[in-house]
């Protein structure tokens, strides 16, 4: 076989293969790599919290109040109101004012559900994941309480359930709100009030403090002058103690909470306690109030060498309208807040060593680095640059259009 022909046939060929692969990567970069549509994301600032869902028992220095006499309550005073020493705070009524007063129980309790089924501020449909959350949190609670057998326990948490729902029939704009429903609810609350008689007793209270008709038992259990010696086995104590039926020959109607500093004591888990230092001011949400966030001092962390957990204390002196006072409940302690860029995590790419992500400006691909401070649902919050940052230049900024979805990235590259 002729040497030479063989090899100017395969000269040939090989020359033929490198021709093809150079007129498939011209075609490759005139078409963008037959990329699919580049899609992008402006960058915006936004907020957000690392929180920890802790549960919370609430400590009070409260008196309770008594009557002499048995019979129907019509309270003078409302929830949270400051009274005097010496306010009137609940009228007493014979027996046979009852079926009236029956009916007024019923208004309060339905009015009390709507007024605290308002969500406030926060009626944005990003809260839904949150309530909904609580629900389905609060709603495998009251299960597995029944099928325990504490049916008594669901009972009481119903009420609970029902204001979560009635928040997101709100923030998903199932219903505008309450207000028109709760004006006719008090109206005949009103018009039954002036149907009652035979006041048999006043009740005054001897001290001042803020007034609350409710009586949960627990007023000398979870004690606020308890606080300063409490300890793990102390604090068990009280979660295993039944409330308190209240003083032979007198019947509580409701109490006064003495003093406005109060506090919460929260469980939790040993390993987590380096998250938290004494003396910081710490944002703690309240699910049950509206999402209402209160500034809580964290004024001591108890722990127990034979616990595997510890307790938080926290303390405020702050009195918000319309709290929930909810003996035990869940709460998010805000351990930290971030402001920032919103990244998508599938977004971020390493480029020599760095972290960023590519951006689009005009046709023109650039990479831009990123410093997370926050990771959450698949997101990192990404630190805003300052002007005297080293690479400030090369930075992601605000307004820049970060590329979610695009094939063949590289900075300099040319999106035709």
């Amino acid at each position: 076989m002729d040497l030479k022909y063989l090899k100017s046939v395969g000269i040939y060929i090989l020359s033929a293969l490198i021709s093809i692969v150079l007129i498939i990567y011209i075609m490759y970069h005139l078409l963008g790599g037959f990329e699919v549509e580049t899609k992008t994301l402006r960058s915006e600032l936004v907020t957000r919290s690392e929180t920890l869902s802790l549960n919370a028992y609430i400590f009070r220095k409260e008196e309770i109040l008594y009557a002499d006499s048995e019979g129907d309550v019509n309270y003078l005073c409302s929830d949270g109101e400051k009274v005097g020493a010496g306010t009137e705070v609940a009228d007493i009524y014979l027996v046979g004012s009852s079926s009236v007063r029956s009916q007024i129980i019923a208004l309060d309790k339905r009015i009390d559900i709507l007024e605290r089924s308002d969500p406030g501020e926060n009626k944005t449909v990003l809260n839904t994941s949150l309530i909904d959350r609580q629900i389905n949190q609060l709603y495998y609670i009251i299960r597995s309480r029944i099928d325990s057998g504490d049916v008594g326990y669901a009972l009481q948490k119903k009420d609970e359930l029902l204001i979560l729902l009635n928040k997101r029939s709100i923030i998903v704009g199932s219903v505008k709100g309450y207000s028109d429903m709760l004006n006719e609810l008090k109206a005949e609350r009103e018009s039954l009030t002036k149907r009652l008689d035979n006041v048999s007793e006043t009740v005054i209270t001897d001290k001042s403090g803020y007034f609350y008709s409710t009586v949960d038992g627990y007023e000398n259990v979870f004690d606020g002058d308890k606080v300063e010696d409490l300890t793990i086995s102390a604090f068990e104590a009280m979660k295993a103690s039944g409330p308190e039926s209240g003083e032979t020959g007198g019947n509580a109607i409701g109490k006064v909470v003495l003093d406005y500093v109060w506090y919460i004591a929260c469980e939790i888990d040993t390993e987590r306690l380096r998250l938290f230092k004494t003396g910081t001011v710490y944002p703690v949400m309240f699910p049950y109030s509206s999402d209402i966030a209160i500034d809580m001092t964290l004024d001591r962390i108890v722990t127990q060498n034979d616990s595997d957990y510890a307790l938080l204390i926290f303390k405020t002196g702050k009195v918000p309208e319309n709290f929930n006072y909810l003996r035990m409940q869940s709460v998010e302690v805000v351990r930290e807040s971030y402001t920032g860029f919103s990244v998508p995590i599938s977004a971020v790419r390493v480029v020599d060593g760095k972290q960023g992500v590519y951006t689009l400006s005009g046709n023109v691909v650039g990479f831009r680095y990123i410093e997370p401070l926050f990771e959450e649902n698949g997101y990192f919050i990404v630190k805003e640059p300052s002007s005297d940052d080293e690479n400030y230049s090369k930075m992601l900024k605000l307004n820049d259009l970060i590329i979610v979805k695009g094939k063949n990235l590289y900075d300099g590259k040319i999106i035709g």
